[in-house]
């Protein structure tokens, strides 16, 4: 009767300390404050108290791409183990718990285990208690993956709200702009034309016109931020487009001590697009190559298929940009140069040309080791 007793406490005591453990580390998820980390290493502390044999029991947790273990770990000859994971339709996989007892030889003092050269062997409560866990660190991992993707989404749409108000007010700003600009620039073109005008008067209405065909090419822009200028898709020759625009800028390399160097696929198939609109992307993107290098440098040009795409590459040698702006350039109306010198629109632009013939664009940065912006046309059987 008193043995029986005596395992009676035994069992009640181990369902107790179980019971204490699964109670501790729901209680430390409650209270983690989305801190993954913090809830695996709580559990690998807590794991091993509610175990049959304490002072022998080992822990490891693989999660968030790391391992965490007990220091005895190693030496643990088997194991149990339960998978972190959620069930459902889309079956989620974080990792795996596993426990261990150390082979070495403990006195069980009437506790119903079989010691042996790989330790004592576990209950089927034990096994019930690691799944339970398992699942409750398994709950508190999705629930931090979810809230990130929430995040993560209401991000993406505060973006599109804020790119679809920026677009409209372009567009109106462009139409407003557009009939006072070319009344100016119309006039001031009548005034040189005539040719009554000389000296100082003369270096005015030049001004005029020069500052008028800027903000003109400001306005194009915002129409094309703003998708009001209609595409016109025609079948074109990448590598023409390219040649034409370096022809016309070329001068500009030279007064800067830009080369430039040319890896053109010979091969490169036509691809459906709008040619006006590709020539700007290069424009945009070989002049910020040159202002990138004030002292100078390499701009290399590169175009290659593959397999069902068309890719061009525009690398630079210049001064890079940090994690921090590259994440920005993208953004309508952010720009690094001094005021007055850049409107911030031209790679909004590009980005939007780019995505608007369903091709995508990518940049790859470091300061001190230059820019390179990647572009993938897809090839339109």
């Amino acid at each position: 009767m008193s043995t029986r007793i005596n395992s009676s406490d035994l069992k009640l005591k181990e369902r107790v300390k179980e019971l204490k453990c699964l109670y501790a580390i729901t209680r430390f998820a409650l209270e983690a404050d989305n801190d993954e980390e913090a809830l695996l290493r709580e559990t690998l502390r807590l794991l091993p108290e509610a175990m049959q044999f304490p002072d022998l029991a080992e822990v490891s947790i693989e999660a968030l791409k790391a391992v965490f273990e007990t220091p005895g770990f190693a030496r643990c000859k088997a194991h149990i183990s339960a998978r972190l994971e959620v069930k459902g339709k889309a079956r989620r996989s974080f990792g795996t718990i596993r426990v261990g007892y150390r082979p070495d030889n403990p006195s069980t003092k009437g506790k119903a285990a079989a010691p042996g050269k790989s330790g004592p062997a576990f209950l089927k409560e034990e096994k019930n208690l690691l799944k339970a866990i398992a699942r409750e660190v398994s709950l508190f991992i999705n629930k931090v993956h979810m809230a990130e993707s929430n995040k993560t989404l209401e991000l993406q749409l505060q973006h599109s709200d804020r790119l679809a108000f920026v677009g409209e007010l372009s567009a109106g700003i462009a139409h407003e702009l557009n009939e006072p600009l070319g009344r100016i620039l119309g006039f001031a073109q009548l005034i040189q034309k005539n040719g009554s005008l000389a000296g100082q008067p003369a270096d005015d209405i030049e001004r005029i016109i020069k500052a008028s065909l800027y903000t003109r090419e400001i306005i194009k822009k915002l129409m094309l931020f703003s998708r009001q200028m209609p595409r016109q898709v025609i079948a074109v020759d990448l590598n023409a487009i390219i040649a034409n625009i370096l022809y016309f800028i070329d001068v500009r390399f030279q007064d800067r001590k830009v080369e430039v160097v040319r890896r053109l696929d010979p091969h490169l198939p036509e691809i459906q697009a709008d040619p006006v609109q590709l020539s700007q992307v290069l424009v945009n993107l070989i002049t910020n190559a040159v202002h990138a290098m004030p002292k100078g440098g390499v701009i290399k040009v590169t175009t290659k298929r593959d397999d069902k795409h068309v890719r061009l590459s525009i690398a630079d040698t210049g001064h890079g940009m940090t994690a921090e702006i590259r994440k920005k350039i993208f953004e309508p109306f952010f720009t690094t140069k001094p005021v007055g010198q850049g409107t911030g629109l031209g790679l909004s632009v590009v980005q939007g040309i780019i995505e608007d013939h369903k091709g995508k664009i990518s940049v790859v940065s470091a300061v001190g080791k230059g820019t390179r912006f990647d572009i993938k046309l897809t090839i339109d059987n």
